[in-house]
């Protein structure tokens, strides 16, 4: 019997240095208590992780179904939490341990990547043929280093698993060198039915890749390839389709949005090379994106391709060495187009797919292509974020350099690398910045304060109008998101969710006519209308007859036993239906220029909807009413908040001679209205109250030099 060698001292600090520097850059960005429920940053996580935990949460709740992946209470109907990118294996694996209360599938699964995006990378080089162990670490640890990868972990985390890319790259590598052996199809098996069960865009490049390997058995005409080839298509097609049947796929038949969905999320022609996030190139992260960076349609994000300047300095240098041996006479080796054109062609297809069919070289809009139509142009947009799918080709061009540059006489290929390592480490430091703040803190919270603990809001229906794809306000779909948390959270059910495809199934002009009316006893749903920017009117006006409506920072709610929760504020009836009366107006979008505005305001733009402020603090002063009742009066404002991309909103707060009156944030997709309550005690009947924003998030963005925060069209005083 034949044992293992032992391992040697140089085997043993080379595994550790693959395992135990990726898990500290993973501590380092996101805390050691990350994989942990428990962890801070889950208590109200941001952006779309809300969405993905909140189904988690509901899904190990619950008692086992089948499918799989199915949770109730979210919707009127079950549905899977593959629509919901909460990482179903993995979610699946917790729950069936028992782990489930404990750990948080979103950080265990980054916990994860970091080690395997390292390991996977050097899977790939040593497929390309490198053996020299200080060369493999160091591609490891540039692999931890690209951008693309920092990127998805601003949110979207099941799509960090770049590993199974790079995993899948090294399978079709190794079996175009030494052929498709059995292993290497159980591999590809192994990989496809990961990626169908942490996210689908995953299986386009291993797709890719296997076909690749397929068509070189072929091409090389290995004996038996055409019987052994269509068995592994077989393999892999059929653990796919068996893993979508297990995980609930079926359930996601909602539009996809066909043509239209096309182009937005591509990739710029240009984007491998056109610095983004670069600290080298100075695009400085500004607290929720990043200076000077390119942004036509969808790309400043779902298009992020800039392989960074290290990368960049390591692919330039295998072209010149490849340019040299071209002008010396040197030929690739024999064989050498049957074996790799399957894998350049897959390449070169994903790239294709992934500019599109709106194409952009630079700020440049250079042409249109044709799109698909009808039944077609469904299918292919369940994968409307092409853009993503540069991500293989970009790794294997940088294994391919690293490759290269490691051929090079130990001295200069080494020291070349290094230099790669440290020039890619300090160029995407804006990145890790990036990351690293996102995930600092929680999201902060955008319901009422109160709902956390209070035991009236437990175990109720929470139904929403409109519902969550019936509303395209950013703010209310920020609102709903953290309701929905924290409905799963006190035992609640929903009527709408934030999945991947609109699962609603309503008209959004029909009302319910049960939403019109107060809870009779022992109704127990709570109807939560977003007020879409509206005090009064529009989406309120359903619900301005009832008894049991409550108002709180972005709309009502109404039901029954909810007086006395912290930040909701009793409405009267019919309260919500007409316009208070309004005692004073300045217009601000007109000229001339009102002399209420004091300081920090900019001069009207030609054609300006509202009044821009400059800085972090903008004045003015208006009257107080000659009447006050005991309640005060309002100070309402019309406005949006400024924001580069991507969207987001300006936190305001507004004082009166130095007294705190409250806070909202302004958001930055359209004009919205904000109203702060005056106390009484504020000021005197009819006397001049000096009022100023504090602006904490105000910016430089573009090639505006202005920093700006708000733009105001109109404020009133009211009763």
């Amino acid at each position: 019997m034949r044992f293992p060698k032992k391992p040697s001292l140089e085997q043993l600090a080379f595994a550790a240095a693959i395992t135990i520097v990726p898990i500290l850059l993973c501590g380092f960005m996101f805390g050691f208590d990350i994989p942990l429920a428990s962890a801070k940053f889950w208590s109200n996580p941001k952006n779309d992780m809300l969405v993905m935990t909140a189904a988690y949460e509901a899904f190990v709740r619950q008692p086992w179904t089948f499918p799989l992946t199915m949770v109730s209470g979210l919707l009127p109907h079950p549905v899977s939490i593959v629509f919901t990118d909460s990482i179903p294996w993995l979610s699946i694996l917790l729950k069936a341990s028992g782990l489930g209360r404990y750990f948080n599938p979103l950080g265990l699964f980054l916990m994860i990547s970091y080690p395997l995006q390292a390991w996977s990378m050097v899977a790939l080089l040593r497929s390309l043929g490198v053996k020299d162990r200080v060369a493999l670490a160091i591609g490891g640890f540039i692999a931890l280093l690209m951008p693309t990868w920092f990127a998805r972990q601003f949110g979207h985390i099941a799509l960090s698993g770049h590993w199974l890319v790079l995993f899948a790259l090294a399978l079709s590598v190794s079996s175009a060198r030494f052929g498709m052996t059995a292993k290497r199809v159980a591999g590809f098996v192994l990989l496809a039915a990961l990626a169908t069960g942490i996210h689908a865009y995953h299986l386009v490049p291993i797709g890719a890749c296997f076909g690749a390997a397929l068509l070189a058995e072929l091409s090389q005409r290995r004996i038996d390839a055409w019987k052994r080839m269509p068995i592994a298509a077989v393999a892999v097609l059929t653990v796919v389709a068996g893993s979508a049947f297990l995980l609930g796929y079926a359930d996601g038949t909602s539009s996809t949005g066909g043509a239209d969905a096309l182009g937005v999320y591509s990739m710029n022609a240009l984007a491998p090379v056109w610095p983004q996030a670069s600290n080298l190139f100075g695009q400085a992260w500004n607290g929720a994106w990043f200076n000077k960076t390119l942004a036509p349609t969808g790309q400043y994000f779902e298009g992020f391709q800039f392989m960074g300047v290290g990368v960049l300095l390591l692919v330039a240098i295998m072209l010149g060495l490849t340019v040299k041996d071209l002008s010396a006479g040197r030929r690739p080796e024999f064989g050498f187009w049957t074996r790799w054109t399957p894998l350049i062609l897959a390449m070169a297809c994903l790239t294709a797919w992934a500019i599109g069919w709106i194409v952009y070289a630079g700020p440049w809009h250079l042409f249109d292509v044709p799109k698909p139509r009808g039944k077609l142009a469904d299918i292919v947009a369940i994968y409307r974020a092409h853009g993503r799918f540069f991500w293989a080709p970009a790794y294997l061009l940088t294994a391919i350099a690293i490759n290269w540059v490691s051929r090079l006489r130990r001295p200069i290929g080494l020291g070349l690398l290094v230099a790669a390592l440290l020039v890619q480490a300090y160029d995407t430091s804006p990145l890790r910045e990036g990351v690293r703040k996102t995930f600092a803190e929680p999201d902060s919270l955008a319901v009422p304060a109160g709902f956390a603990h209070s035991p009236a809001i437990r175990g109720r229906p929470w139904v929403f109008r409109p519902t969550y794809f019936c509303n395209l306000d950013w703010g209310d779909l920020r609102v709903m998101s953290q309701m929905s948390l924290v409905a799963v959270r006190t035992g609640g059910t929903l009527n709408t969710f934030g999945t991947a495809r609109s699962n609603d199934a309503v008209d959004c002009a029909v009302i319910d006519p049960s939403v019109t009316k107060t809870a009779a006893p022992g109704d127990r749903r709570m109807t939560i209308v977003l007020s879409e920017g509206r005090m009064e009117g529009g989406s309120l006006q359903p619900v301005t007859k009832r008894t049991d409506c409550y108002r709180f920072a972005r709309g009502v709610i109404c039901g029954r036993d909810l007086g006395g929760i912290a930040d909701l504020t009793h409405v009267a009836p019919g309260e919500l239906g007409a316009a208070r009366v309004s005692i004073q107006s300045i217009r601000l979008d007109q000229l001339p220029r009102s002399p209420a505005l004091v300081s920090g305001w900019a001069e009207l733009d030609p054609g300006g909807k509202g009044l821009w402020t400059l800085g972090h603090k903008a004045e003015f002063q208006l009257d107080a009413p000659q009447t006050i009742g005991p309640g005060g009066f309002f100070v309402e404002i019309v406005a949006i908040g400024f924001s580069d991309l991507p969207i987001r909103p300006q936190r305001v707060t507004l004082y009166a001679d130095g007294r705190r009156l409250g806070s909202h944030e302004i958001g930055a997709a359209t004009f919205y209205t904000y109203r702060f309550a005056v106390p009484a005690d504020v000021a005197k009947p009819g006397e001049t109250v000096r009022f100023a924003f504090d602006l904490p998030d105000a910016r430089v963005g573009g090639s505006d030099p202005r920093m700006l925060g708000i733009a105001v069209q109109e404020i009133k005083v009211l009763r």
